[in-house]
């Protein structure tokens, strides 16, 4: 998660003790100066106010955050904690630009860095998105992380067989492969937006539509009165000759 994300989760637990701890200090006066009883007990009431007045309010805001986004708390967890997962392994493959030695190496480590970078922020940021493409997380990020470091290490190697040459050259056209997959992702990330965009489009044409519709309208009107109007025109001039 972003550390924003994580900021509004916490933020529940914070909310909690802010209400908890004065209603607690409160409970434990009132027991201290009215009821007399034994410190231990007294410290016994001040936890168990603390505690039930901390949990009703940290559940109920961290419900409307995951309300928000979502996911369910156990759901919530997961994403983070495949997120946390796959973070090292987005770090690694930018750590594969050092290992480049052409320009056409450079442009797949980049291209493919761009997408995966993409969809992993993109997970962060809306963690709901997780189930639209947890085969990026389970598969293809590992798939592609692990060949491209052998690929760019074999590469450099001094000596190439003609058996190791056509070995690279078959890691090479996998590696787009690889790439067409992490595009497929991509999209598959932003599926829920395109329709959402699709219906504002057919919105949008059909009050276009309706608009253009009623424009025109007074117009046909206007032309289907005019064949009346002039023979009556015509009439009144021949009546007056």
């Amino acid at each position: 998660m972003t550390r924003i994300d994580q900021m509004k989760y916490n933020t529940s637990y914070i909310l909690g003790a802010i209400l908890a701890i004065p209603v607690a200090i409160i409970t434990g006066i009132i027991s201290m100066n009215i009821f007399q009883f034994e410190m231990w007990i007294d410290t016994l009431i001040m936890l168990g106010s603390y505690i039930m007045t901390f949990l009703p309010v940290q559940q109920k805001a961290a419900h409307t955050y995951l309300k928000d986004i979502g996911l369910s708390k156990n759901d919530y967890k997961y994403v983070k904690k495949q997120l946390k997962i796959a973070a090292p392994k987005i770090k690694h493959l930018l750590a594969q630009y050092k290992k480049v030695r052409s320009l056409s190496e450079l442009k797949n480590v980049n291209e493919i860095n761009k997408l995966a970078r993409v969809i992993f922020k993109n997970v962060q940021k809306a963690p709901s998105k997780f189930f639209n493409v947890d085969s990026f997380f389970f598969s293809h990020l590992d798939n592609t992380v692990n060949l491209l470091n052998e690929y760019l290490y074999l590469s450099r190697m001094p000596h190439k067989t003609k058996e190791d040459q056509q070995l690279l050259n078959h890691a090479k056209l996998t590696l787009d492969e690889l790439k067409r997959t992490l595009q497929a992702d991509l999209r598959a990330l932003n599926k829920e937006n395109y329709e959402s965009m699709r219906v504002e489009i057919n919105l949008a044409d059909n009050y276009t539509t309706k608009q253009l519709f009623s424009q025109k309208q007074p117009q046909i009107e206007h032309k289907e009165k005019a064949p009346i109007q002039f023979k009556n025109r015509v009439h009144h001039e021949e009546e007056r000759k």
